[in-house]
């Protein structure tokens, strides 16, 4: 937050203000006294909205007042005012001329409002002279990357790592950027980050296989569309976008590559449908960008669509488990319960050691309460002899037995699940009904809001909430 960042300047400004109010060469009117007073009381209790409205009283009756415009506006940025800090600028540099304190602070509030050129502009003039310089270039390397412009990020995060060279953050930054920009230059700052992290860094370590493993086949669209799948595996959607992006700039017809763009388009939030369109106009005879179109239409909840996609992919790849997997969550979504089991137990059949697959099926049989002891009580208990250490395993074989009536099995089972992982919604939820089958109304609801809790607004969230409303202890 902006008002930590000005905690270490708490003295200076409180210490100005006091002078002010002290030992100004001309008197100062009691009217402008208190509220400055107020303004320090504010300051020092953690209040900077406080303290600006108290000094913004004081401007009011004397606005003419030398050097109280500018800790209004330092004071206006804690508070998160960016606008009312670019005024009492303003209305400083009608009364002297800038200085650099001004300057910084202007340069703050630009960045702060999305002015992000003006604000390094005005950076590189007072030549980086401003106090905590490494924010600043944090903020600034930030907005670059939100604006989409990773050169001038990555200048910043390089001369962040020269200020800093210890700093694992800018560390990671800076080689996420570059791996994304060009891959075989990332390696050094990907080892540093990973021996920086006292824990180690998957991420870097995973990154540096996969950069060096593409390097025989000397072709920068293809190490960077590894690299862009490796960000994706991680998570770092965003990331993995300008990896696809500079692939496909190196190579327009990578159609691996502008599949799984459209796909981390639409996981980081934008919409990806151009570009998975396009990839499967272009390959139509490949499974990949089918089978990412079918998720985008499964995150716009349209099952149909997504259904008709699954189709075209199981045929063009009848072994691939995980499309066999995803077209019974089509089904399911379209009410379609015969096709699911079937889509759900081709799945199992084509990875019988997978524990994911016995898993979705164990928990389409419960959750829909079809054929549990033929189909989901036995998947589960596959799952779970595959992981034991699964508390999701755990989990769905507990329910399944607390459906089937075996409350003590479903007891032992769920209190293991919810130890292994206490956050996990769908446990919490599943030991509260649990709880209430035993006549515990007490733990029922504990347990149930504490799913709320955990999923508040999510499936099991609602789900704890409708049950919650008919227990009363």
């Amino acid at each position: 937050m902006m008002f930590d960042k000005l905690k270490p300047r708490w003295s200076h400004i409180l210490v100005t203000l006091v002078l002010l109010v002290i030992i100004s060469p001309t008197p100062i009117p009691q009217p402008m006294v208190t509220p400055i007073r107020s303004a320090i009381v504010a300051l020092e209790s953690g209040r900077p909205d406080s303290a600006l409205g108290f000094l913004e009283t004081a401007l009011a009756f004397e606005p003419t007042l030398e050097g109280l415009h500018t800790q209004a506006a330092e004071i206006a940025l804690a508070a998160g005012e960016p606008l009312a800090a670019l005024d009492h600028l303003e209305a400083e540099n009608s009364l002297a001329p800038p200085d650099t304190t001004q300057a910084c602070l202007r340069s703050r509030a630009l960045l702060t409002i999305g002015n992000t050129a003006e604000a390094a502009n005005i950076w590189k003039e007072v030549n980086g002279t401003c106090p905590k310089p490494a924010q600043f270039l944090q903020d600034l390397a930030q907005a670059y990357l939100v604006e989409g412009d990773l050169t001038a990020a990555q200048s910043i995060l390089e001369e962040l790592a020269f200020i800093d060279p210890a700093n694992p953050d800018i560390r990671v930054s800076l080689a996420l950027v570059t791996a994304t920009i060009t891959p075989e230059r990332a390696i050094q700052h990907l080892r540093l980050a990973n021996e920086l992290n006292p824990y180690g860094n998957s991420l870097a370590l995973n990154l540096i296989r996969v950069i060096e493993n593409a390097r025989p086949a000397d072709d920068r669209s293809y190490s960077l569309a590894q690299v862009g799948q490796t960000l994706a595996r991680h998570g770092e959607w965003t990331s993995a976008v300008w990896a696809f992006l500079h692939a496909l700039d190196l190579n327009p017809e990578y159609i691996e590559a502008r599949a799984y763009l459209g796909l981390a388009l639409d996981r980081a939030g934008q919409d990806g449908l151009k570009e998975l369109k396009a990839a499967v106009n272009a390959a139509p005879t490949a499974a990949l960008p089918h089978i990412f179109l079918a998720l985008h239409w499964q995150a716009q909840n349209q099952p149909e669509r997504a259904r008709q996609q699954l189709e075209v992919a199981a045929h063009l790849d009848p072994t691939n488990p995980a499309v066999a997997a995803e077209l019974g969550a089509a089904y399911t979504a379209l009410g379609d319960i015969r096709p699911a089991i079937a889509a759900f137990r081709l799945a199992t059949e084509l990875a019988p050691k997978d524990p994911r697959f016995w898993l979705l099926l164990a928990q389409f049989s419960t959750a829909n309460e079809i054929e549990v002891q033929t189909l989901g009580l036995p998947a589960a208990r596959n799952a779970l002899a595959l992981n034991p250490d699964d508390p999701a395993a755990l989990d769905i074989l507990g329910y399944a037995h607390l459906l089937l009536g075996n409350l003590r099995l479903a007891d032992r089972l769920l209190w293991r699940a919810v130890n292994l992982e206490p956050c996990r919604a769908a446990s919490q939820f599943h030991l509260g009904l649990l709880r209430q089958a035993q006549g515990d109304l007490i733990r029922a609801r504990a347990g149930l809001e504490m799913a709320i809790q955990l999923d508040r607004g999510g499936p099991f969230g609602q789900l704890a909430e409708r049950v919650l409303v008919h227990i009363h202890p």
